[in-house]
């Protein structure tokens, strides 16, 4: 099982406003600090046209990194395809896995939000159908000396990318939420998965991958899993509990109405800017899918996740990259007390027990 720090989107919402040089600076830091502590790699993620200047050019923010470590894997986490030209998505990943000396993950997804795919005059329309043409062309671009596609969406005649990857097999994974379509898309076709997990965590999600997958005859045992966790992890839970309070349901209660999620008003008509209670509450108290404590809690926490079988796990304690030293001090933490936990068991299963990665 890999275990890479993120994703970060150099956000800087209303709670906590910062100067975008420093976050991408900070983002360095993160990176050979991630290298440091024995992470397998570091993840970003990307959104456009959000109000807190969240990233929207995540092969771009990876370069500096690439040229700042040696060993880490740069995973994008996600990258929204349909908002982007698939080939030039290709070239690019290209030029980064050449200068990283062959360390790029790629992960790609869909988004959701209208306003970015009507600021990237793409219709919103059809969006799974046009990614799947677009996670297609970047394949082939990237595995075959030349390749011609013809689509609905994109059309293409013997177009080679005369910068080749440093790898000849880039991973690539649909990121994709817990989106039954996905779900099925990428079991259809064999695709890498990786999610957010659904009400139990992810469980269930991988149970249907699985089964969808072996329906279409692919061998679930071959298939690649990937999991994304927030995490709050400190020496003592009430460290932890502050980080939570402090840092994560702050910038999160700000989001759900920066980005439109929630519209109700107040019973005096103004525009709520509350999270409700029992919402909160159950966002927060879901340990399966925020895993929150002190390193016995978190590692207690984690360990259904090494039933499903899971090849990489994206592990965000550097909330939106708010507060560098707390974010730090999270992922040191999380790496002497639990990757060690994570990783011996992974290896006891695949050893004696099954397929666990």
């Amino acid at each position: 099982m890999d275990i890479i720090l993120g994703p970060i989107g150099m956000q800087s919402p209303h709670p906590y406003r910062r100067s975008h040089a420093d976050m991408y600076e900070d983002l360095i830091t993160y990176g050979q600090k991630a290298e440091e502590f024995g992470y397998d790699g570091i993840a970003l993620t990307e959104h456009s046209f959000w109000y807190d200047g969240y990233c929207p050019s995540l092969l771009t923010a990876l370069a500096p990194v690439a040229q700042h470590t040696s060993r880490i894997k740069l995973v994008t986490g996600t990258l929204l395809l349909p908002q982007h030209d698939p080939l030039k998505v290709a070239e690019e990943a290209a030029v980064l896995d050449r200068l990283s000396h062959g360390r790029l993950v790629l992960g790609l997804g869909v988004g959701y939000r209208t306003e970015e795919f009507l600021g990237h005059g793409v219709e919103i329309e059809r969006m799974g159908a046009r990614f799947i043409e677009a996670y297609e062309v970047v394949h082939r671009a990237l595995t075959q000396e030349s390749f011609s596609f013809e689509g609905e969406f994109y059309q293409y005649k013997d177009v080679s990318l005369k910068t080749r990857p440093w790898q000849q097999d880039m991973p690539m994974w649909v990121c994709a939420g817990f989106a039954e379509w996905s779900v099925k898309a990428a079991a259809r076709r064999g695709w890498s998965y990786c999610s957010t997990g659904d009400n139990d965590g992810g469980g269930t999600l991988f149970q249907r991958y699985d089964s969808y997958a072996e329906s279409f005859g692919h061998d679930p045992k071959k298939l690649k899993r990937a999991l994304f966790r927030d995490i709050f992890i400190m020496p003592s839970e009430e460290e932890a509990d502050m980080i939570m309070e402090q840092d994560y349901w702050p910038a999160s209660n700000d989001q759900f109405f920066g980005f439109g999620f929630l519209r109700e008003k107040n019973p005096d008509g103004s525009q709520m800017t509350e999270v409700p209670p029992e919402m909160k509450e159950a966002l927060l108290g879901n340990r399966i899918a925020r895993p929150r404590g002190t390193p016995a809690m978190v590692r207690e926490n984690l360990t259904p996740i090494l039933d499903w079988n899971i090849d990489l796990l994206i592990a965000r304690m550097t909330w939106a990259n708010f507060q560098l030293e707390r974010g730090l001090r999270s992922a040191e933490v999380f790496a002497k007390e639990v990757i060690p936990m994570l990783r011996e068991t992974a290896m006891e299963k695949q050893t004696f027990g099954g397929p666990a990665k």
